[in-house]
Formats: C-alpha cells, structure tokens, sequence
C-alpha cells in the first residue's frame, strides 16, 4: 500500500491540472508544479520508470546481492542517483542496523564514481562502532592508483584492520608499496605467492597464509570449475 513515484506524479498533475479551479488552496505556484512534472516524468512514466517506479522487490534481508554491473555503462545521471539509493540501503542496514557485513566485490567498477568512494570511506570509518564490517576487494592495485583516483582511494588501503595480499601481478612495485605501505621484504613475500597462498596482515602481525577449502566445501564446489 505504500505510494510510488507514479502515485506522487498523478497528484502533481492533477494539481497543475486544476489549478484555476483551486487557486485558493494551492501551496505552489503552477510553475513549480510544472517544472516538478517535467523533471520527474522520466522516471515516473518515461524510459527510466522501470528503474525508479515501482515497490521494493526485497523479501528478505539476510542476504542481499545488488548487481551493478550493467549499472555502471549506463547514463551519468541514472547511475548516480541509482548508485545513491543503493549505497543509502546499505549504510543504513550498516549502521542503523548493525551487526552486518558488507562486501563490495569487484571494487574497481566503482572508482569512476567520487560519490560511491566517498559513500564507502565515510562508512568504512563508522560501521565498526556497530558492530558491523565492509570488506573490500578487486583484482588490480592498478586501478586505484590512477591520476585523479589515487587521492580518493588511499583511505580505502589504510582504514581495513585486515588485509589479504596475493600475488600482485605485473604492476610499478614502489607504487604497489607505497598505496598499501609495505616493507621490501612484505613486497618479495606476496611475490613468491602461489595459487591459494597470501600475506595477511591483521595490525602489526605478519602470516604467510595458506588457504585449504575443507573437504566439505569442496564438494559443493562441483566439477565445473566455478561455472
């Protein structure tokens, strides 16, 4: 039962409509009305309906996956204010919530966007007072270190009390070392990495760390290699 921008834009309209009519008890003056209707008709009844105009389609909160992919090619303007909504849900089940995890994989795709890195700098700094984590991970240090993307993302490498460093692939090793602060010998150490293996860093301990799936887990895995 609850309303919809579709429902706000009818009530809009009707008031432009009848204006003369009610002229008496209108709170806005009819421009206003009109360019609220103009502004809002995209998304209320035009090609940006479908991502705006319509009731919520999450059931249940314990586990939730916002697909943004295809999100991020689209318009400017859509993606930010979708972006926002999106980062809105979280930082509230973070924080007002609490006790909650949540995990931007694949955190490149989000660096275009200064909103989203400073939605997620703000709240790296805050969830923890709620018991609650944010745990960040991307496949390239290269990304991050781009001009005019460096100085936003250098919070995002020294805020996470653990940190899970594979092998770095091929990238400018003082830039690697300077972004996530490490020593020369954490530097050869992650290195050396092999498949399964990494250096993790909780505070200021060091482990060389292997990781095993048990063979329980394994078998939910399949054959399929991932797919």
């Amino acid at each position: 039962d609850y309303p919809i921008l579709y429902d706000l834009y009818n009530v809009i309209e009707t008031a432009y409509e009848h204006y003369e009519q009610e002229a008496k008890l209108q709170l806005y003056p009819r421009e206003m009305l009109r360019d609220l209707l103009l502004g809002l008709h995209s998304m209320c009844k035009g090609a940006d309906a479908k991502f705006f105009n319509g009731h919520t389609n999450i059931h249940d909160t314990r586990l939730i996956t916002f697909g943004v992919k295809d999100l991020m090619e689209g318009g400017k303007n859509i993606k930010d204010a979708m972006l926002f909504n999106v980062l809105s849900y979280i930082n509230h089940a973070l924080i007002a919530g609490g006790n909650t995890a949540g995990i931007f994989e694949e955190l490149h795709v989000f660096l275009s966007n200064p909103v989203a890195v400073s939605y997620i700098r703000s709240a790296m700094k805050r969830v923890r007072k709620r018991d609650s984590l944010i745990g960040l991970a991307s496949q390239n240090i290269e990304d991050f270190l781009l001009p005019g993307v460096a100085e936003m993302t250098k919070p995002l490498f020294s805020i996470p009390v653990h940190h899970f460093l594979f092998h770095p692939g091929i990238v400018d090793k003082q830039a690697y070392m300077d972004a996530l602060q490490l020593e020369e010998t954490e530097y050869q150490l992650i290195l050396a990495c092999q498949t399964g293996s990494c250096l993790y860093r909780c505070g200021a301990e060091r482990y060389n760390l292997v990781v095993k799936t048990p063979e329980h887990k394994l078998a939910l895995y399949g054959s399929g290699g991932g797919r």
